[in-house]
């Protein structure tokens, strides 16, 4: 019987296809998910494939910081931080319970939809070690009283405007204004045909660089601003990463016991990345 199934496993063919597997020999797992995200078909990506995506990327961070996070977090911040303290205000007349609950589950709905916009700009290795996404909780207007943890979008968003505004601030500071120095050159030929000399009497240039001309000059702003835009990227995709990971771990709380009043602590093995 032995012989046979030898036999079978390095000679026989059916179909075109070689039969290579005894009897009772289980069948090797494949480990399709387990591959690298810089990997493709069990081979490396071409590199300006990864560059592309990284300038991607790079776009995404920029258009959000510059144009969502801002606003969206003060909205965010007026809304769970004005109606929840006056559904706090009315609960004695009974009429707050309703503005309450409204306001924790517009408030946690906000907060997934803003985690799941940033977790969108990061790339697929960095999504791995962060917390996971926030589920929805359905809970009674006795649950808003005997479980803390759903007032964690409410610290999310106290804590997320300061953050917003810091991205807000590297958004502009780096990528926007480094791509308008960027374009010195091209502003100084279009300037001076209509008579409008610039990078020529400026205090900071004629010490720095007094013997070249005011052309030459526009390409150092140039190189100055091509310069920030790279810096931008490693700055951004930090911005980016970190206010997933420490913020993202509020929407992950979990209560201290099922039945405890008292507040929530962050689950430690979803806040924080394992090894």
């Amino acid at each position: 019987m032995v012989r046979r199934q030898t036999e079978k496993a390095s000679g026989g063919v059916k179909g075109g296809f070689a039969n290579r597997t005894l009897v009772g020999e289980p069948p090797k797992p494949r480990s399709v998910s387990m591959r690298p995200h810089f990997l493709y078909n069990g081979k490396k990506r071409p590199q300006g494939w990864m560059i592309m995506k990284s300038l991607s990327r790079y776009r995404k961070q920029t258009l959000y910081m510059l144009f969502v996070t801002l606003p969206f977090s003060i909205i965010g911040f007026v809304l769970s931080v004005t109606f929840t303290a006056l559904g706090l205000a009315l609960t004695p007349l009974w009429i707050g319970l309703p503005i309450l609950h409204a306001t924790l589950r517009a408030s946690r709905g906000m907060m997934r939809f803003d985690l799941s916009l940033q977790r969108g700009l990061l790339a697929p290795g960095v999504i791995e070690t962060l917390p996971p996404p926030a589920a929805p909780i359905e809970f009674r207007f006795r649950d808003m009283f005997t479980q803390g943890k759903l007032y964690a979008p409410l610290l999310y968003w106290l804590l997320k405007l300061p953050t917003a505004v810091l991205q807000f601030a590297a958004a502009v500071a780096l990528p926007l204004c480094g791509a308008c120095i960027v374009l010195s050159p091209l502003v100084y030929v279009v300037l001076s045909r209509y008579g409008i000399e610039i990078f020529t009497d400026d205090l900071v240039l004629d010490v720095l660089l007094p013997t070249l001309t005011a052309y030459q000059r526009s390409w150092i702003a140039s190189g100055i601003g091509l310069a920030m835009v790279l810096v931008g990227i490693g700055v951004l995709r930090g911005l980016a990463a970190s206010s997933v990971q420490w913020l993202g771990g509020l929407s992950a709380a979990a209560p201290v016991a099922s039945d405890d009043s008292k507040a929530w602590i962050p689950s430690p093995e979803s806040s924080y990345p394992t090894a």
